[in-house]
């Protein structure tokens, strides 16, 4: 009998569109994922978009406070968050551009599942521009070097299209991904689940919500 482990990632869009109206409709749409690897999770001293998402699935989860500032008023962050069915282990944050206006990072983290060690990797890259896009990457590349596991999963919002030098060098590290469908507007693809493994793996990819942000949500479903 095979083993599967199915992950998501969405982008959460912060504050903006129908919040926090929107946010009330996504759990429904993710409990049947083992883990979601959110980005622009909204969190302010009143309202946590990933708290709420969370008290529907009641997933274990690890968050990394980033781009703190004030947004209609409010001190609040937009944050990289894990949830998971699985216990998550943190081996890493990684702050890019730390204090300044455009603050970025990464979380690095392991689940066992089925006795096969996952590395993942969650981050959202600048969308300022492409120098500092790939030096975060070759900063995760670097980083990642000193980590073993069965299977490495690299994803989140790239702010990077599939032809670009900086998804060239993800799939040079010896990362593929399976999706083709646009995750964002003017059908491009900025989001994506990238995997490297020594095992023999299947992987099914789909769009599982188009609405709810102004990013899809992305789902792969592993199968080993």
């Amino acid at each position: 009998m095979k083993n599967s482990f199915s992950i998501a990632t969405y982008n959460l869009w912060k504050n903006c569109g129908d919040f926090p109206k929107r946010i009330f409709k996504i759990a429904d749409h993710l409990k049947n994922i083992d883990c979601i690897c959110f980005q622009e999770d909204y969190h302010d001293n009143n309202f946590s978009s990933s708290d709420t998402i969370n008290e529907t699935l009641q997933y274990n989860k690890l968050t990394l406070p980033i781009r703190e500032k004030k947004r209609n008023g409010e001190k609040s962050s937009s944050n990289l968050t894990i949830l998971s069915k699985y216990e998550i282990t943190l081996l890493e944050n990684i702050y890019f551009n730390k204090n300044k206006e455009d603050e970025r990072g990464t979380q690095i983290v392991q689940l066992s599942v089925e006795n096969k060690k996952i590395i993942l990797i969650n981050t959202h890259l600048t969308n300022l521009n492409q120098e500092q896009r790939i030096e975060q990457i070759r900063i995760i590349k670097y980083t990642l070097e000193e980590y073993r596991s069965d299977i490495s999963i690299f994803c989140g919002d790239m702010n990077a299209t599939i032809e670009s030098k900086e998804i060239k060098i993800i799939k040079r590290c010896g990362y593929n991904s399976k999706n083709q469908l646009p995750t964002y507007e003017d059908n491009l693809i900025l989001d994506y689940i990238f995997y490297k493994s020594r095992l023999n793996i299947e992987i099914d990819s789909e769009i599982i919500i188009k609405k709810h942000s102004d990013h899809y949500c992305l789902q792969n479903n592993f199968s080993w």
